[in-house]
């Protein structure tokens, strides 16, 4: 197993065995990490700015040809079965992966519950009207298959954030040539200019949205665990917890 802790600063923090720490946007930076996202040619480094984790996800896709299990952390988040301690031991080890996943397809984050519906959210936060109406068409012509489960999350209130997850290497290739499939055909209708940086992620805000898509519709069997930050406590993560349930961003 390889689990690819994805950063964009040097780090420093201990990781568990099995785990490594993956540069993104190397290609318009100092190289930092014998991990990165432009390493060999078949990568998509130079797009890490709307991409943002993607470009990671990308290069395990195109580039892993080792691992039998493979997954992607950041470097201040972690799946863990125990998100109140600071413990590396109690993130998800090889040997709880290999047991997992002989029951499961995918081990990730919880399902993330928002006050509005992910089409308000998407569009209050991050997206105009004609993008999503552009991912749709795109939907429908790459893959009309998924348009029901697309409606149904969109409309919702429920997804899974952060395109955290660790399955098998097959189970990730199929993925993410379903996914990139989709965002490939996307870059040709949409437009970002004007939007500030926030919003320049686009493509990487809606793997998150698309992962949940992809789960629904092909019944994946999904074993969720919290999700531990870095220098973050039990206090402060209890306040952040009671404020989003009453609709405070946090």
């Amino acid at each position: 197993m390889k689990v690819y802790v994805v950063t964009h600063k040097p780090c420093s923090n201990p990781l568990p065995e099995n785990y490594e720490y993956f540069q993104v946007n190397a290609a318009k930076n100092e190289v930092f990490c014998p991990l990165n996202d432009a390493l060999g040619s078949d990568n998509i480094s130079l797009k890490n700015e709307n991409y943002c984790e993607l470009t990671a996800a990308y290069w395990i896709w195109k580039n892993d040809k080792t691992n039998n299990i493979v997954g992607l952390a950041h470097y201040r988040r972690f799946l863990t079965t125990n998100r109140f301690s600071s413990s590396v031991k109690h993130y998800i080890t090889a040997e709880k992966a290999e047991k997992l996943l002989t029951k499961y397809d995918f081990i990730t984050t919880k399902e993330y519950k928002t006050v509005k519906t992910i089409r308000e959210h998407f569009l209050e936060e991050v997206l105009r009207e004609t993008d999503l109406d552009a991912l749709r068409t795109v939907i429908s012509d790459v893959c009309p298959q998924y348009l029901s489960s697309f409606d149904e999350i969109m409309s919702g209130r429920k997804t899974h954030l952060l395109n955290m997850f660790i399955c098998t290497k097959e189970k990730w290739d199929e993925y993410y040539s379903w996914l990139f499939s989709i965002l490939d055909e996307l870059e040709k209708h949409v437009d970002l200019t004007g939007y500030n940086s926030v919003q320049r992620r686009f493509y990487g805000y809606l793997g998150e949205f698309l992962f949940a898509v992809y789960l629904k519709k092909n019944d994946c069997r999904v074993k969720c665990y919290p999700v531990h930050i870095v220098g973050e406590n039990k206090f402060s993560t209890a306040v952040r917890k009671v404020l989003r349930m009453i609709g405070i961003k946090t």
